[in-house]
């Protein structure tokens, strides 16, 4: 946690509530351009009292993921990772750049309340040939993401004052950022630094992470800056990322149904543990991983009656020689104990999870984002855990799903759907009333196409049975 080392007792003191309010892409994936509100944009919800569900819902390959994969590229920017060299499949190909923009709600223990927006531009860039993976099967490593254009827009001033919206932070236009803001942060410092911060910017896009929240920049600021509010809001959004964003990305589903491990997701571990038998892995999640199964059992058998878990731990030494733990999860029904591999999908994935989960209902700040959340889960159970976590949570649940059960059963204001328009990916049904039902007026619009969007581009029955015979043909024929 880069910034977050150099928060104070003080600073620990008044930390703010954090919700995201809003996501703008553009040209990210297949998202020409894309804004998602979501409730807590529109509806005040006052310091740690109550939930804020976001469900996306659409046609397969209409941006639901994106959305995902978006807010996992923001956790690492703002974690201070560097971004995978898998990211540049995330471009739009024909501009060579993506944007994306976040706004988030601080409310503050005092009564303070602003919102907090942060954006960041990524480039297709290409490594020179020196630096490339001899090993590369493809021309993957040829290419690289760069970061630039940072930008943090807020309400809040040096002193902690609420007034109008203002950019604190832009390397599109600075170093770091204007003159004004940088003396009110840096002092008679600034100048010393100021060849040192344009260094450090042009590394972080050549390494690509970000320049504002790496771990340079922190060192400055942690060292030669004076106590501002400027510097409180980069320790929150990295302490944040850090501590209280969670997301979990559809692969984990593909790694529990090929039976490749086991992925755990902790909230003390800023990444997914997978555990597979006879890997090791570093024995300092030893203690993580135990006290996260302790708050499951509580759980789980309330899911899945009479299901408990046991967790075995033997040493091992990883392959760098580092100590390592080798981790057996036993699921424990009655008198019988067997590995737990050999439960379905849905428990284990609901296992995997369950730990954010538990800390996202009962943690306002926190902010839980599951892509393909229904994947193996029974509908009713499905319809069950939105539905508790609407009417008893306090933290933010974002998630994607096909089944359309929880149109039923949450609150419409929670419900967002993908278009078929790449320039205007995400919508609110129209003219939704108190009394409908959202998954027979949804089913409706796609069956009808009455909206003024185009929420789903139609299939015709009679040409997948045409295309189907032809494919049926040329197999028959040995082409």
């Amino acid at each position: 946690m880069i910034y977050y080392k150099y928060m104070t007792d003080e600073h620990g003191k008044r930390l703010p509530f954090v919700r995201i309010k809003k996501v703008e892409l553009t040209t990210f994936k297949g998202v020409k351009h894309g804004i998602l509100e979501f409730n807590c944009a529109k509806e005040n919800i006052p310091y740690n009292t109550k939930s804020d569900i976001m469900g996306l819902y659409g046609q397969n390959g209409s941006g639901k993921s994106s959305l995902v994969d978006a807010l996992n590229i923001i956790k690492d920017l703002m974690y201070g990772f560097k971004l995978d060299d898998d990211c540049v499949r995330f471009i739009d190909v024909e501009t060579g750049y993506s944007i994306i923009s976040i706004v988030f709600d601080f409310q503050y223990v005092d009564g303070r309340q602003a919102e907090v927006e942060y954006s960041a531009k990524l480039t297709t860039m290409h490594r020179p040939e020196a630096d490339r993976s001899p090993d590369s099967i493809d021309d993957q490593s040829e290419y690289y993401v760069g970061v630039s254009e940072e930008k943090i827009i807020s309400h809040i001033y040096t002193d902690g004052s609420i007034k109008r919206r203002h950019t604190i932070f832009d390397t599109a236009d600075n170093v770091l950022c204007g003159d004004t803001i940088a003396k009110e942060l840096f002092g008679k410092n600034y100048v010393a630094v100021k060849d040192e911060l344009s260094y450090l910017k042009r590394k972080s896009y050549e390494d690509g992470r970000s320049f504002i929240f790496s771990s340079g920049l922190a060192k400055i600021i942690g060292e030669k800056t004076e106590e501002t509010a400027y510097k409180e809001i980069l320790i929150e959004l990295n302490y944040y990322a850090s501590r209280f964003l969670h997301v979990i990305e559809s692969r984990s589903s593909g790694i529990v149904q090929l039976r490749l491990g086991i992925p755990l997701f902790l909230p003390t571990v800023n990444m997914p543990l997978v555990l597979i038998e006879n890997d090791p892995i570093p024995a300092r999640f030893e203690k993580s991983i135990k006290d996260a199964f302790n708050q499951i059992n509580i759980v789980i058998g309330t899911i899945i009656p009479d299901l408990q878990l046991d967790v075995e731990f033997s040493p091992m030494t990883a392959p760098n020689g580092e100590a390592g733990i080798c981790t057996t999860i036993y699921s424990v029904r009655g008198e019988k104990r067997f590995p737990f591999a050999y439960e379905s999908d849905g428990i284990i994935k609901i296992v995997c999870i369950l730990a954010d989960y538990i800390v996202a209902f009962n943690q306002g700040s926190t902010t839980l984002v599951v892509d393909e959340f229904d994947s193996g889960i029974f509908e009713y159970l499905l319809g069950e855990l939105l539905q508790i976590f609407e009417e008893s949570g306090k933290g933010q649940f974002i998630f994607t799903s096909h089944n359309l059960r929880p149109l039923e059963i949450i609150d419409k204001k929670f419900i967002r759907f993908t278009t078929y328009d790449p320039h205007n990916r995400y919508y609110r049904l129209s003219n939704v009333g108190e009394t409908n039902n959202l998954r027979d007026l949804y089913l409706r619009k796609v069956q009808l196409g009455n909206e003024d969007v185009e929420i789903y581009r139609r299939t015709k029955s009679f040409k997948i049975v045409k295309a189907l015979r032809s494919a049926g043909g040329r197999f028959a024929n040995g082409q």
